[in-house]
């Protein structure tokens, strides 16, 4: 049995059924609900929504004091208001629903070293999984699990170029360094 197929029989298990309640996609920047994108999710909502990088993205908020004395970050998330992801609308709908991240489309599966976790989430346990939506669901965390290992081997390189200076504040990803303001 293939990875995929075996994923999809163990998401099908869990009973999962999305509720559509919008609690993966609410809560502010005190919340630390962050959804992770990667410069190519951001790009994608940007042609799809004709919004700007800062319209879309924002640092992770957890940023790493270097030796240097600059303080770094290693990720984008999307950008979140109190009310939670800028693109949570007001009917409790996702407004770019046909381009979420990965992270979305998988939520609340994740791989970890290959094995299957599972955030919590309303929409487990009660209902039946489809074996269509299971293995959808499994194709993408495949995929999810490919670019995130993709990422974090850019990521490295470019982290290990990298010369900081005191003072420097910025967000080091797979296609270079971004330097911010403030």
């Amino acid at each position: 049995m293939d990875t995929t197929t075996h994923l999809g029989d163990e998401i099908k298990r869990t009973g999962f059924v999305c509720r559509r309640c919008g609690r993966c996609c609410a809560g502010g920047p005190e919340d630390g609900n962050e959804v992770m994108v990667s410069p190519d999710e951001i790009r994608a909502i940007m042609a799809a929504t004709g919004l700007g990088w800062d319209a879309v993205a924002e640092p992770y908020p957890e940023f790493i004091d270097d030796p240097s004395g600059a303080k770094y970050s290693l990720a984008w998330c999307l950008k979140r208001t109190e009310r939670g992801c800028i693109f949570f609308g007001e009917d409790r709908r996702c407004t770019i629903y046909a381009h979420r991240p990965s992270l979305c489309r998988t939520y609340p599966f994740m791989l970890m070293d290959g094995r299957l976790c599972i955030s919590e989430c309303p929409g487990l346990g009660d209902g039946k999984t489809n074996g269509e939506e299971a293995a959808t669901i499994a194709e993408d965390l495949v995929q999810r699990s490919a670019m995130e290992e993709k990422e974090f081997e850019k990521t490295s390189e470019v982290f290990n170029d990298v010369h900081l200076a005191r003072g420097d504040r910025c967000v080091i990803d797979s296609e270079g360094v971004t330097f911010l303001n403030g």
